[in-house]
């Protein structure tokens, strides 16, 4: 009985990270979906049901605000079939690493959901960030979703990408890759950098990874500042909490310019004191970094859902002026 539990204590520290958790893509998406037009809700509405989770992501949701829950939901797909024995990993250098076929694609994709930017700050060799990644896709599904070429499935496919990759981009560890004399392949922004001493996320209600406590790793820790929860009601309330963006930033279309920001701020917020060179492990306790990363994450994810509100309904105007 002690080795079983200790096999899923060791399996849910090793588990991929999520970046800023599903709690943290559900606040984005409600933040987003607070700022779509009419047009597009309804758009979404048709596009959401051809996912083959929309049926889960509904339970319990009354008829009027099922495509507002699924919205939400939607978000967390990309992270979710990492764990779904139905899709399969694959590599960035692979011939359908770039591909967008809609629902018939059952590979996970990984690598879409950062680009490792490199740094160094002791003149250790960088490595330029493969492709494709979360910037090359975000272009491709943001184009697809607007044509009148594409089918809807997989414009649905896209739009649920673009639900979980605008997010991905403005955490700041998505979009770096630290190199030095301890990582001299990179630090795969932040999974290699063990730290101690912070505390549990709050809100910490999902079972898959409250009970182990506090992340042992910097990507894991930025990507649980916001919380661990897959509550609709939890999410819209912590989204309506967050501080109102700067309609100049939110205004910002360009992926590229999202991603050099969350690049700057990991150097800027993220790889600093207590944050040394190296593995670690590094102590945050009694330090003041963790609620200062509270505080950048918050404004990160509530200019992530007023962007991301901005690229659909563009989409959606697209299209229709097509038509």
């Amino acid at each position: 009985m002690k080795r079983a539990l200790l096999a899923l204590v060791l399996l849910c520290l090793a588990a991929p990270a999520r970046a800023w958790d599903d709690f943290g893509h559900m606040q984005v998406a409600a933040v987003a979906w607070a700022k779509l037009t009419p047009a597009a809700k309804a758009r979404f509405a048709t596009l959401l049901e051809r996912n083959p989770s929309y049926p889960n992501w509904i339970v319990g949701a009354k008829k009027e605000d099922r495509t507002r829950v699924a919205f939400l939901r939607a978000s967390t797909w990309p992270d979710a079939i990492r764990s779904d024995s139905h899709y399969d990993d694959d590599s960035q250098d692979s011939q359908t690493a770039a591909q967008n076929v809609g629902y018939a694609d059952f590979f996970r994709h990984k690598y879409w959901h950062f680009v490792d930017q490199p740094f160094s700050p002791d003149n250790t060799p960088t490595v330029p960030a493969p492709a494709p990644n979360a910037a090359s896709q975000i272009a491709l599904f943001r184009a697809a979703l607007g044509s009148h070429d594409a089918s809807d499935e997989v414009r649905s496919y896209d739009l649920v990408w673009l639900l979980h990759l605008v997010g991905d981009v403005h955490q700041p560890l998505h979009c770096v890759s630290r190199y030095d004399q301890a990582d001299p392949k990179g630090d795969r922004g932040g999974n290699t950098v063990r730290i101690e001493g912070n505390d549990a996320p709050v809100p910490c209600d999902d079972p898959r990874f409250c009970p182990y406590g506090p992340p042992g790793n910097l990507h894991a820790f930025w990507d649980d500042l916001l919380g661990s929860s897959y509550s609709i009601a939890a999410a819209t309330a912590a989204a309506a909490a967050l501080p109102q963006p700067s309609a100049r930033l939110a205004a910002i279309a360009d992926e590229n310019v999202w991603i050099q920001e969350s690049f700057d701020l990991a150097q800027s917020s993220v790889y600093v004191t207590p944050i040394g060179v190296g593995r670690g492990p590094f102590q945050l306790g009694g330090t003041s970094y963790q609620r200062k990363a509270i505080a950048l994450a918050k404004t990160r994810v509530a200019l992530a859902g007023a962007r991301l509100a901005n690229l659909l309904n563009a989409a959606v105007a697209k299209e229709a002026s097509k038509h």
